[in-house]
C-alpha cells in the first residue's frame, strides 16, 4: 500500500492492518500489528520525509509480517528513553511487542521526470536520465532514481 508522507498516513496503515487481517487473527494480534505498523509509518513521514508503502504478509505459520518501506538511506536505532522524553518510544514498542525485527535495504525508489533522448530543459540542461521517447511515454513520464532507501519490517505471531 502507498500512503501519503503526511500526517494521515498512520491512520491509512491502521485501516489497512484491519482490512488485510480482517478476522483471521485474534483482536490482540490486530491491535498489535496496527500499532507498530503505525509506529513504523510515523517514524518513515517523521524522519524520512519521503513516499512511504508498507506491506502485511499473513504467514502460512499463522504470523503477521509487516513491511514498511521509505526513500531514506538512515537505519532507525532503538536507543534509551528517559521518562521525561516527548518521542522515541516508537522502535521499543516495535522490538518488545514483535518476535523479530529489523531493517534491510532496497527501499524506495524516488521518481524524477523523463526527459525523452536528446531532450532538454528549458535552459537546454539535461536534468534527468535520456530516455527513448516510447518509453518515456510507457513510464509516466517519469523515471526512477537509484534505491537508497529502507525496509523497516517486524513479525507478530498468533
Amino acid at each position: 500500500m502507498r500512503l501519503p508522507k503526511d500526517t494521515r498516513a498512520p491512520l491509512l496503515a491502521r485501516a489497512f492492518v484491519r482490512k488485510e487481517l480482517g478476522e483471521l487473527h485474534s483482536v490482540e494480534v490486530r491491535d498489535r500489528v496496527e500499532l507498530l505498523a503505525s509506529e513504523l509509518v510515523t517514524n518513515a513521514v517523521v524522519h524520512a520525509g519521503s513516499l512511504v508503502t508498507m506491506d502485511v504478509v499473513c504467514e502460512a505459520s499463522g504470523a503477521v509480517l509487516v513491511e514498511v518501506a521509505d526513500g531514506s538511506p538512515v537505519h532507525p536505532v532503538l536507543r534509551q528513553i528517559d521518562l521525561l522524553d516527548e518521542s522515541g518510544r516508537g522502535l521499543e514498542l516495535v522490538d518488545k511487542l514483535s518476535v523479530e525485527w529489523g531493517v534491510r535495504e532496497g527501499g524506495l525508489r524516488e521518481l524524477e521526470p523523463a526527459v525523452p533522448a536528446g531532450g532538454a530543459d528549458a535552459a537546454g540542461e539535461q536534468k534527468a536520465p535520456a530516455l527513448p521517447a516510447a518509453l518515456a511515454a510507457a513510464l509516466g513520464g517519469r523515471v526512477p532514481r537509484q534505491a537508497t532507501g529502507k525496509v523497516v519490517w517486524f513479525r507478530v505471531s498468533s
